[in-house]
């Protein structure tokens, strides 16, 4: 049924949500700060609101990047160089790997089948193309989508079209994609007119729903 996969790499793969801790922890090391849960937490809803900003088309990418954190730690009553700090951050980002469970085995179940694997994240490039090198998953793919690089971020529908002509599809019944974001992965997917699987545990309107990658194998 399918033979194209658009795969999310951040928290479908990669496990974002580890190297962010870090990454953070290093930004508050900077300014002789200890990290905690409230932190992380208030830097995540502004963080947050600003890609929701950036996927409706706001902002853009480099506002996002060079404010985060200065509107964080304005937040707190701190001044900061917003640009620096993000640099701080990028740095250990950047060595962050740590793979998703299952995920190693789902690619090379994906392989066997001969499906054509494409990588399809909203990030920065040479970031995400460091991580996927560094965790060993980087040559499972036929393509790599990174919204920096394409342009357009999911859920715009023009990432996809990239991705659909990239491809030479065909027929858009035969794509799938995967990811853990019902906005930008499922969203999206909706809106390019081809099936979606969310892995995640929210009420979703995706063609499939799965709680680990394994039962991905069930669906392809």
């Amino acid at each position: 049924m399918y033979k194209y996969i658009l795969m999310d790499l951040d928290n479908t793969l990669l496990d974002f949500n580890a190297g962010e801790r870090d990454a953070f922890n290093k930004v508050l090391e900077s300014e002789r700060m200890h990290y905690s849960d409230e932190l992380i937490q208030r830097y995540q809803q502004i963080n947050g609101k600003l890609w929701q900003d950036l996927e409706a088309g706001n902002i853009t990418r480099q506002q996002l990047l060079d404010t985060r954190f200065q509107k964080f730690f304005g937040s707190i009553g701190r001044t900061v160089d917003g640009v620096e700090k993000e640099r701080i951050f990028r740095a250990t980002l950047n060595d962050s790997h740590v793979l998703i469970e299952g995920a190693l085995a789902l690619l090379q179940y994906l392989k066997s089948k001969d499906m054509i694997i494409c990588s399809a994240t909203n990030g920065v490039y040479h970031t995400q193309i460091q991580r996927m090198q560094a965790s060993g998953i980087y040559e499972y793919f036929n393509h790599h989508f990174i919204s920096e690089e394409i342009g357009y971020e999911k859920p715009d529908i023009r990432f996809f079209e990239h991705c659909f002509n990239t491809l030479q599809l065909d027929n858009q019944q035969e794509v799938l994609m995967i990811g853990d974001t019902l906005t930008s992965d499922i969203l999206g997917a909706k809106n390019a007119g081809i099936d979606s699987c969310y892995f995640g545990f929210k009420a979703s309107d995706a063609t499939y729903t799965v709680r680990t990658l394994k039962e991905i194998e069930d669906i392809i």
